[in-house]
């Protein structure tokens, strides 16, 4: 699915738009563009519309008002099957992804599901699909988890293994939505890492959100911080995550210390 897109694309671009729940609003008004090859942090409190965000540059979330454009499109003057096709330039992981305990498929096939929609039903991947789905599972480490049922893996294994799915899908554009949730500290310090990985050797344009400054890989060269539905600030890490930004962001006041050229958010009492 990926092409050669020129540096300069926009891969998503939101033109002062807002999200509502009946009479609530969740998002907006926002605006902001992604461009080909960046990596963006997009930090706030759980309810700040983290994942309504995401939602919107990956055509799953429909706005209320205002324009989206996702690869130049906007994806809601499109036909279901032109949004579909345009979802597949993006590839999502979710905080959670459940799947039917009945039927408890193994983790090679999880990450086979990144190829539906490209190569026919599923089952009837070709042989030289697979052969290139093993190579994504064996360049994660996680050839050895091929066979086992995805619901008997933990936390971390799982998130690898979906991150290998949304590689499998070929995207040009890769939204993590809190991928460290609930992981513990070895596993969120390996997907720290391979998400740097991803965009630094990769290339891969990269949107992630998460609540901890912490998360954020090195190459992070923007952060959005939100707030209740609004963009706070859009700009470059280290003007981003300062005491008063992330202070205002999460409502009380903190201390920001660098180490080994990643942030880490304190939390301080009032005066001290």
């Amino acid at each position: 699915m990926s092409t050669e897109l020129p540096q300069d694309v926009c891969l998503a671009e939101l033109d002062q738009v807002t999200c509502r729940a009946g009479s609530a609003r969740i998002l907006g008004p926002v605006a902001c563009r992604v461009q080909k090859g960046e990596c963006i942090g997009v930090i706030g409190p759980n309810g700040a519309g983290k994942s309504t965000l995401l939602g919107l540059m990956n055509a799953t979330v429909r706005p209320s008002s205002g324009h989206v454009r996702v690869f130049g499109a906007d994806p809601w003057t499109l036909s279901e099957a032109g949004r579909c096709q345009l979802r597949g330039r993006v590839a999502t992981v979710l905080q959670r992804n459940d799947y039917n305990p009945i039927a408890p498929l193994p983790a090679r096939d999880v990450v086979a599901m990144g190829r539906l929609g490209f190569d026919g039903p599923f089952g009837r991947i070709s042989g030289q699909e697979w052969a290139r789905i093993d190579g994504i599972l064996d360049q994660f480490g996680i050839a050895h988890l091929a066979r086992r049922a995805y619901r008997n893996l933990s936390g971390g294994e799982q998130q690898k293994v979906q991150i290998a799915r949304a590689l499998a899908q070929d995207p040009d554009f890769l939204l993590l939505d809190e991928p460290t949730t609930g992981l513990d500290i070895d596993w969120q310090e390996r997907l720290v890492e391979l998400i740097d990985e991803l965009s630094q050797n990769r290339r891969l344009s990269i949107l992630m959100t998460t609540h901890a400054i912490h998360h954020l890989p090195r190459s992070c060269r923007r952060v959005m911080l939100l707030r209740e539905g609004r963009i706070l600030f859009d700009g470059d890490t280290a003007s981003a995550l300062t005491p008063r930004h992330v202070g205002e962001v999460y409502a009380c006041p903190v201390d920001i210390i660098e180490r080994n050229g990643r942030r880490y958010c304190l939390g301080m009492q009032e005066g001290q």
